[in-house]
């Protein structure tokens, strides 16, 4: 069984974890600084100076502070729309997987009556387990990120801009 069946199963789930997992360092991370981080070093005369920005904007002069911020918010077009799809899939297919994964058992632990009471609440047991528990956090950790998404909240002030 292990070798044919449970070993394809497995390989397909852990394959799927590690591309979203790249998929969203890549949204997050790499191709957040590609591109406009660049033009504001240039303008600014040192690398560190986009960096400070974002740790703190009191060490840059207010006119620095503001040519940097007006040129690292003013990524190309191609950068911006592979930021907003990679996103876009990690909500939608990684969240959504997540989301319909805890709806299925906790309809499973209702249905069956395999609940733990904790306290005045009724909790169902598949969450006590470390993938279930964890399964969850991760879950209300990229619903609290899509809550919080900057593309969400510009697009509509975008002034003609689009996916800033």
């Amino acid at each position: 069984v292990w070798g044919r069946v449970a070993f394809r199963t497995f390989l397909v789930g852990k394959a799927w974890f590690l591309f979203t997992l790249a998929l969203f360092v890549c949204s997050q991370s790499v191709l957040n600084h590609w591109g406009g981080h660049v033009a504001a070093a240039a303008d600014v005369g040192t690398s560190s100076a986009a960096h400070r920005l974002l740790a703190s904007a009191s060490t840059a002069t207010a006119t620095t502070a503001t040519a940097v911020t007006t040129k690292y918010f003013s990524r190309p077009f191609g950068i911006r729309l592979s930021i907003f799809l990679c996103r876009c899939f990690i909500y939608v297919f990684s969240m959504g997987q997540l989301v319909f994964f805890h709806i299925k058992y906790s309809m499973s632990d209702f249905r069956h009556k395999s609940l733990v009471r904790v306290g005045c609440f009724k909790i169902p047991e598949y969450l006590f387990a470390m993938k279930g528990w964890s399964s969850l956090l991760l879950t209300i950790c990229l619903a609290s990120m899509l809550c919080l998404e900057p593309i969400l909240h510009c697009a509509p002030n975008n002034e003609g801009d689009e996916l800033t």
